[in-house]
């Protein structure tokens, strides 16, 4: 089938031309205007999974929020700027003099009688994050999500501990039967402690 064209006529072209202009202004416009009006919501001093980065849970009146990765440093106040949430009444004013660790889980409740509670991620969801559990308190359960670590390492780890009334270092794992240097090396990623 053979199509015909006609051509433009001169205020065809300049409709064309308008048209063109106008959608390109409308485009620009709408990029620009964001950096120049001001924010609805407080700036987020941090919020981006960098090496270094401190991943905080956050729990708001029984509900998961989700996981912030905040600075080194950080504080309550800064992981609330950073979930746009205000801390309870009772909590807004005091001296928020307390860092964040890595690994915590901060619950929040804001009903008759606000409170502020720090607690830890659970197991799975820190081995998520690739954060290490506490070798002294990582329950059986914990210790068996660990690639490397089956059910009766985990019994031998539990019992190891108990013996020695907690462990000092990671390395005191290698008093258990089957667990050598290099098993050490590739399990000890996953564990801490804060022991002295």
């Amino acid at each position: 089938m053979i199509i015909n064209s006609m051509p433009l006529t001169n205020k065809q072209a300049d409709g064309i031309i308008v048209l063109v202009a106008i959608t390109a202004l409308v485009y620009v416009f709408n990029l620009l205007v964001p950096l120049f009006l001001p924010a609805d919501h407080p700036h987020v001093p941090f919020n981006s999974k960098e090496d270094g980065a401190l991943a905080i849970a956050l729990n708001v009146n029984g509900n998961d929020i989700g996981v912030y990765f905040m600075p080194q440093g950080a504080r309550l106040s800064d992981l609330m700027a950073a979930a746009r949430t205000d801390l309870p009444r009772p909590f807004s004013g005091r001296n928020d003099s307390s860092m964040l660790k890595a690994g915590d889980k901060i619950y929040l409740a804001g009903d008759s009688s606000p409170s502020i509670a720090v607690g830890k991620m659970s197991a799975p969801q820190a081995l998520a994050l690739g954060l290490p559990l506490d070798i002294n308190s990582a329950t059986f359960d914990d210790l068996v999500l660990i690639s490397g670590i089956g059910e009766k390492t985990a019994a031998q780890i539990i019992a190891l501990r108990k013996n020695k009334g907690g462990l000092r270092r990671i390395e005191e794992l290698m008093e258990i039967k089957g667990i050598k240097e290099k098993k050490l090396d590739r399990i000890k990623k996953y564990f801490y402690t804060e022991m002295l």
